[in-house]
């Protein structure tokens, strides 16, 4: 992670950051589905693990500047897949750092580390970001009436 000290990934209601993760969360894509930030911050809350869901955050010197969720299900159309990588987003002054390679990264591990042998995501516009780092194009699907690309990557 160039120019970056390595982050420090933990369960994000384990942190102070909650706060910040949830309304991170709720204006990229959760406020769209008419969650309330309150109601986001008592779902992060409770997605505290061991399994999914389970949202992350990645810290650099106490400061949170990414999340990342291990979630039960995703994608509405896709409710026979699961568990899957979701939820990722990094503030805007740390992209480009690492930081979602590192969260997904971690998120791989914690999934393959409670025995799953797959993992699923969607992406309206990263799909190459995935392909390079191992995922796998499944197919297409819509996503609030947006193509978006079906991935998995086989784990372990």
């Amino acid at each position: 992670m160039s120019g970056l000290e390595p982050p420090v990934i933990r369960p994000a209601a384990e942190t102070p950051h909650l706060a910040t993760v949830a309304a991170w969360l709720h204006a990229a894509w959760w406020a769209a589905d008419g969650w309330t930030l309150a109601a986001v911050r008592a779902e992060l809350a409770v997605a505290a693990g061991p399994a999914a869901p389970i949202a992350f955050v990645a810290e650099v010197a106490g400061e949170p500047l990414g999340t990342a969720t291990l979630d039960v299900d995703d994608l509405p159309s896709r409710p026979d897949l699961s568990p899957w990588l979701a939820s990722v987003w990094v503030a805007p002054a740390a992209r480009g750092l690492g930081l979602a390679t590192a969260l997904a990264c971690h998120v791989e591990a914690r999934a393959a580390a409670l025995g799953h042998g797959k993992l699923h995501l969607f992406t309206p516009d990263r799909a190459a970001f995935y392909a390079r780092r191992g995922w796998r194009v499944l197919g297409a699907e819509r996503w609030r009436d947006v193509p978006v690309t079906l991935m998995a990557k086989c784990l372990g």
